[in-house]
């Protein structure tokens, strides 16, 4: 039984840090922004895409040339 509360507890706080998180990333305004690699779904794939770096919001796909540019800097 105490295991059944300490996971109501920890789903309890992930629910409130992603509300919190959802929050700050519809508030902010996306001024600074660098193409990054993330993670998509269970880990097993990444992607380009712009990133906030305020936030840590996806917020877009980088062009062919950006994508040519930011895979020569990292050569």
């Amino acid at each position: 039984m105490a295991t059944n509360r300490k996971v109501e507890k920890l789903l309890s706080q992930k629910n409130k840090i992603e509300r919190e998180l959802r929050e700050i990333r519809e508030n902010c305004n996306h001024t600074q922004r660098t193409i990054k690699q993330v993670t998509l779904g269970e880990g097993c794939q990444t992607s380009t895409r712009w990133v906030c770096d305020n936030c840590t919001q996806v917020v877009g796909y980088p062009t062919k040339n950006e994508l040519k540019k930011f895979l020569g800097s990292t050569i």
